[in-house]
Protein backbone atom coordinates (compact mmCIF):
# COMPACT_ATOMS: atom_id res chain seq x y z
CA UNK A 1 0.00 0.00 0.00
CA UNK A 2 1.29 3.44 -0.94
CA UNK A 3 1.13 6.07 1.79
CA UNK A 4 0.62 9.70 0.87
CA UNK A 5 1.63 12.12 3.62
CA UNK A 6 -0.97 14.85 4.20
CA UNK A 7 -0.35 18.06 6.07
CA UNK A 8 -3.78 19.56 6.60
CA UNK A 9 -4.67 23.08 7.51
CA UNK A 10 -5.34 26.51 6.08
CA UNK A 11 -3.75 29.91 6.00
CA UNK A 12 -4.55 32.48 8.66
CA UNK A 13 -4.24 35.32 6.13
CA UNK A 14 -5.61 34.66 2.65
CA UNK A 15 -5.36 38.13 1.11
CA UNK A 16 -2.03 39.88 1.62
CA UNK A 17 -1.31 43.08 -0.31
CA UNK A 18 -2.18 42.29 -3.93
CA UNK A 19 -2.07 38.47 -3.62
CA UNK A 20 -5.05 36.26 -2.75
CA UNK A 21 -4.74 32.58 -1.84
CA UNK A 22 -7.51 30.54 -3.47
CA UNK A 23 -7.92 26.77 -3.72
CA UNK A 24 -5.03 24.61 -2.54
CA UNK A 25 -2.92 27.69 -1.91
CA UNK A 26 -5.50 28.71 0.72
CA UNK A 27 -5.85 25.37 2.48
CA UNK A 28 -6.21 21.62 2.35
CA UNK A 29 -8.11 19.57 4.90
CA UNK A 30 -8.65 16.08 3.53
CA UNK A 31 -8.44 14.29 0.18
CA UNK A 32 -12.17 13.55 -0.19
CA UNK A 33 -13.26 17.02 0.85
CA UNK A 34 -15.62 18.53 -1.73
CA UNK A 35 -15.90 21.63 0.43
CA UNK A 36 -12.58 22.84 -1.03
CA UNK A 37 -14.37 23.17 -4.36
CA UNK A 38 -17.06 25.41 -2.92
CA UNK A 39 -14.35 27.49 -1.24
CA UNK A 40 -12.81 28.15 -4.66
CA UNK A 41 -16.20 29.22 -5.99
CA UNK A 42 -16.99 31.41 -2.97
CA UNK A 43 -13.55 33.05 -3.05
CA UNK A 44 -13.82 33.75 -6.78
CA UNK A 45 -17.29 35.22 -6.31
CA UNK A 46 -16.17 37.44 -3.45
CA UNK A 47 -13.10 38.64 -5.34
CA UNK A 48 -15.08 39.38 -8.51
CA UNK A 49 -17.81 41.25 -6.64
CA UNK A 50 -15.51 43.21 -4.32
CA UNK A 51 -12.33 43.70 -6.32
CA UNK A 52 -11.01 47.03 -5.05
CA UNK A 53 -11.35 49.95 -7.43
CA UNK A 54 -8.17 51.49 -6.00
CA UNK A 55 -5.37 50.81 -3.53
CA UNK A 56 -7.13 53.05 -1.03
CA UNK A 57 -9.80 50.42 -0.29
CA UNK A 58 -7.73 47.27 -0.84
CA UNK A 59 -6.86 46.79 2.84
CA UNK A 60 -10.52 47.12 3.82
CA UNK A 61 -11.62 44.53 1.26
CA UNK A 62 -8.71 42.24 2.15
CA UNK A 63 -9.62 42.40 5.87
CA UNK A 64 -13.24 41.45 5.12
CA UNK A 65 -12.11 38.67 2.77
CA UNK A 66 -9.72 37.27 5.40
CA UNK A 67 -12.38 37.32 8.13
CA UNK A 68 -14.94 35.63 5.88
CA UNK A 69 -12.52 32.98 4.60
CA UNK A 70 -11.29 32.18 8.11
CA UNK A 71 -14.88 31.83 9.34
CA UNK A 72 -15.78 29.50 6.46
CA UNK A 73 -12.69 27.30 6.87
CA UNK A 74 -13.40 26.95 10.58
CA UNK A 75 -17.00 25.91 9.90
CA UNK A 76 -15.80 23.37 7.33
CA UNK A 77 -13.47 21.92 9.95
CA UNK A 78 -16.43 21.61 12.35
CA UNK A 79 -18.51 19.86 9.71
CA UNK A 80 -15.75 17.46 8.65
CA UNK A 81 -14.81 16.72 12.25
CA UNK A 82 -18.44 15.82 12.95
CA UNK A 83 -18.09 12.84 10.59
CA UNK A 84 -15.06 11.54 12.48
CA UNK A 85 -16.37 11.94 16.01
CA UNK A 86 -19.57 10.03 15.18
CA UNK A 87 -17.76 7.20 13.43
CA UNK A 88 -17.11 3.86 15.09
CA UNK A 89 -14.15 3.00 12.86
CA UNK A 90 -11.13 1.80 14.78
CA UNK A 91 -8.23 2.57 12.45
CA UNK A 92 -5.66 4.99 13.95
CA UNK A 93 -6.62 7.84 11.60
CA UNK A 94 -10.23 7.69 12.79
CA UNK A 95 -9.43 7.26 16.47
CA UNK A 96 -6.90 10.12 16.29
CA UNK A 97 -9.63 12.36 14.86
CA UNK A 98 -11.98 11.44 17.71
CA UNK A 99 -9.45 12.59 20.30
CA UNK A 100 -11.19 15.32 22.33
CA UNK A 101 -8.12 17.58 22.04
CA UNK A 102 -8.65 17.75 18.26
CA UNK A 103 -12.33 18.76 18.38
CA UNK A 104 -12.88 22.52 18.01
CA UNK A 105 -14.63 24.16 20.96
CA UNK A 106 -17.32 25.46 18.61
CA UNK A 107 -18.25 21.88 17.66
CA UNK A 108 -18.00 20.66 21.25
CA UNK A 109 -20.51 23.34 22.27
CA UNK A 110 -22.91 22.40 19.47
CA UNK A 111 -22.64 18.70 20.28
CA UNK A 112 -23.55 19.47 23.89
CA UNK A 113 -26.65 21.36 22.76
CA UNK A 114 -27.59 18.72 20.20
CA UNK A 115 -27.77 16.09 22.92
CA UNK A 116 -31.11 17.73 23.76
CA UNK A 117 -32.34 19.03 20.41
CA UNK A 118 -31.72 18.87 16.69
CA UNK A 119 -29.40 21.28 14.86
CA UNK A 120 -31.38 24.41 13.98
CA UNK A 121 -30.95 27.49 11.83
CA UNK A 122 -30.24 29.64 14.89
CA UNK A 123 -27.05 27.59 15.45
CA UNK A 124 -25.67 29.07 12.21
CA UNK A 125 -26.38 32.78 12.09
CA UNK A 126 -23.77 34.10 9.68
CA UNK A 127 -24.61 34.85 6.07
CA UNK A 128 -21.29 33.15 5.26
CA UNK A 129 -22.31 29.63 6.27
CA UNK A 130 -21.07 26.84 4.03
CA UNK A 131 -23.32 24.15 5.55
CA UNK A 132 -26.85 24.81 6.82
CA UNK A 133 -28.41 23.12 9.86
CA UNK A 134 -29.97 20.48 7.60
CA UNK A 135 -26.50 19.26 6.56
CA UNK A 136 -25.59 18.71 10.19
CA UNK A 137 -28.88 16.89 10.76
CA UNK A 138 -28.20 14.52 7.85
CA UNK A 139 -24.79 13.60 9.23
CA UNK A 140 -25.81 13.41 12.89
CA UNK A 141 -28.88 11.30 12.50
CA UNK A 142 -27.60 9.40 9.48
CA UNK A 143 -24.73 8.18 11.66
CA UNK A 144 -27.01 7.11 14.49
CA UNK A 145 -26.80 10.09 16.85
CA UNK A 146 -29.77 10.40 19.22
CA UNK A 147 -31.03 13.63 20.75
CA UNK A 148 -32.81 13.27 24.10
CA UNK A 149 -36.08 15.22 24.02
CA UNK A 150 -37.17 14.25 27.55
CA UNK A 151 -36.80 17.90 28.68
CA UNK A 152 -38.57 19.31 25.61
CA UNK A 153 -41.18 16.72 24.56
CA UNK A 154 -43.44 19.50 23.25
CA UNK A 155 -41.07 19.94 20.30
CA UNK A 156 -42.16 16.53 19.01
CA UNK A 157 -45.90 17.09 19.35
CA UNK A 158 -46.73 18.33 15.86
CA UNK A 159 -46.78 14.98 14.06
CA UNK A 160 -49.33 16.26 11.54
CA UNK A 161 -46.95 19.00 10.40
CA UNK A 162 -44.03 16.56 10.27
CA UNK A 163 -46.04 14.09 8.18
CA UNK A 164 -47.09 16.85 5.78
CA UNK A 165 -43.43 17.80 5.33
CA UNK A 166 -42.49 14.17 4.68
CA UNK A 167 -45.25 13.95 2.06
CA UNK A 168 -44.08 17.17 0.36
CA UNK A 169 -40.56 15.74 0.21
CA UNK A 170 -41.84 12.47 -1.22
CA UNK A 171 -43.75 14.32 -3.97
CA UNK A 172 -40.63 16.33 -4.88
CA UNK A 173 -38.44 13.22 -4.89
CA UNK A 174 -40.91 11.26 -7.02
CA UNK A 175 -41.17 14.17 -9.48
CA UNK A 176 -37.38 14.45 -9.77
CA UNK A 177 -36.94 10.71 -10.17
CA UNK A 178 -39.62 10.48 -12.87
CA UNK A 179 -37.78 13.03 -15.02
CA UNK A 180 -34.36 11.41 -14.72
CA UNK A 181 -33.08 8.46 -16.74
CA UNK A 182 -31.93 5.37 -14.87
CA UNK A 183 -28.18 4.69 -14.76
CA UNK A 184 -28.18 2.32 -17.75
CA UNK A 185 -30.13 4.79 -19.93
CA UNK A 186 -27.79 7.61 -18.98
CA UNK A 187 -24.67 5.56 -19.76
CA UNK A 188 -26.12 4.53 -23.13
CA UNK A 189 -26.85 8.17 -24.02
CA UNK A 190 -23.33 9.20 -23.03
CA UNK A 191 -21.89 6.34 -25.06
CA UNK A 192 -23.98 7.30 -28.10
CA UNK A 193 -23.85 11.11 -27.93
CA UNK A 194 -20.97 11.90 -25.57
CA UNK A 195 -21.15 14.77 -23.10
CA UNK A 196 -22.75 18.03 -24.18
CA UNK A 197 -20.51 21.07 -24.28
CA UNK A 198 -21.16 23.81 -21.78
Amino acid sequence: MRKIPIISGHREIFWQNNCVAVGLSAGFLEPLEASALVMVELAAQMISEQLPASRVVMDIVAKRFNETALYRWDRIIDFLKLHYILSERTEPFWTDNRDAKTIPQSLQDLMTEWQYRAPADHDFTSNNEVFPAASYQYVLYGMGFKSDYCHTPYTLDDREFANSQFMKNKVLIDKALSSLPNNRELLEKIKTYGFSRI
